[in-house]
């Protein structure tokens, strides 16, 4: 496979870590990383997929992957269409957006292909962040096979603030039959959101530690970031935590973590969905935000734990 860029001072992954070009079904172009088990460790027992959310970008989740190593783990990475250094979708790089959300899928698919080309180690596992989990859902549910999933402040149903909450569905519609659906949302624009809210006013993660390593990286690489929705992004994510919800979980060992200060993901659809998911738990986090894989130590630490556990491995 070709080498794609990777800025692994920003990463700060563990060694060896190498970023790929992969191309979907339908054409466009996608980046992914690898992070293997280094040497140092004493085994290698297995690969985690990181499906990433809205706005991430495979070098975000390089502290995750150092964690995830020192449990004998890989990680793999994709940036998304639309994200990072893959293909963007509209003139303006900066406007996230998506013709169909489930072309979403061609991506996992690209990945799911690309791993078995590079021979990862396996078993292999998933963690779903947000947009990740509900793409991960869709793909699962269509028989992609792995061990275990575990998804972090799943995006199965969206948060709006109440003025545009009944009216984000027929509004976004009509904005794309319009013509405008590659165009900003209300309320939205081209500034990434770790560029606009200062640490005491995020949603994201009360750690600000992490908080200032993500925006050093937008800083140092303002070329991997995103802004806000487009109408067309937004109509297509409602239409799809609807579909989501009439699908039948599949039988795989599943966790599903929510932050308790969570506002950008629907709580509900959440416990709903885990209340009938075969071998699956539903885990609130007390004091947690959006992002808890990147929240205060204790808080990341004790999901982390959990994850392993579910995937068999807990370090001693």
């Amino acid at each position: 496979m070709e080498q794609a860029p990777f800025f692994t001072e920003i990463a700060e992954g563990p060694e060896g870590g190498q970023a790929f070009w992969a191309h979907a079904e339908d054409g466009l172009r996608l980046r992914l990383a690898h992070w293997p088990v280094s040497s140092a460790d004493r085994r290698g027992e297995g690969t985690v997929f990181i499906a990433p959310g809205r706005s991430g970008y495979i070098e975000r989740y390089g502290h995750l992957a150092k964690r995830l190593g020192e449990a004998g783990l890989g990680t793999f990475v994709i940036d998304w269409r639309g994200h990072g250094l893959s293909d963007r979708l509209t003139d303006d790089p900066k406007i996230c957006h998506v013709e169909r959300f489930t072309d979403y899928q061609h991506d996992l698919d690209a990945m799911i292909q690309a791993a078995r080309d590079l021979d990862l180690p396996r078993p292999w596992t998933l963690i779903g962040n947000s947009m990740g989990a509900a793409i991960a859902l869709r793909g699962l549910v269509q028989g992609i096979e792995l061990k275990a999933c575990a998804f972090v402040g799943p995006m199965w149903g969206i948060t709006l603030p109440p003025p545009i909450r009944s009216i984000a569905g027929v509004l976004s519609k009509g904005a794309r039959l319009s013509g405008f659906g590659k165009r900003f949302a209300p309320g939205q624009s081209g500034q990434p959101y770790v560029t606009k809210a200062p640490f005491e006013e995020n949603t994201m993660t009360g750690n600000a530690e992490e908080y200032a390593y993500w925006q050093s990286q937008a800083k140092a690489h303002p070329e991997l970031m995103i802004g806000g929705v487009s109408f067309g992004w937004l109509n297509e994510s409602l239409k799809e935590c609807r579909a989501l919800a009439s699908m039948p979980s599949p039988a795989i060992p599943c966790l599903a973590f929510c932050g308790e200060d969570d506002g950008d993901v629907d709580k509900e659809a959440i416990r709903t969905r885990m209340a009938d998911w075969p071998n699956g738990n539903y885990v609130l986090i007390p004091k947690g935000r959006h992002d808890l894989l990147s929240e205060k130590p204790e808080i990341r630490e004790a999901v982390i734990h959990q994850i392993l556990n579910l995937s068999g491995n807990i370090t001693p």
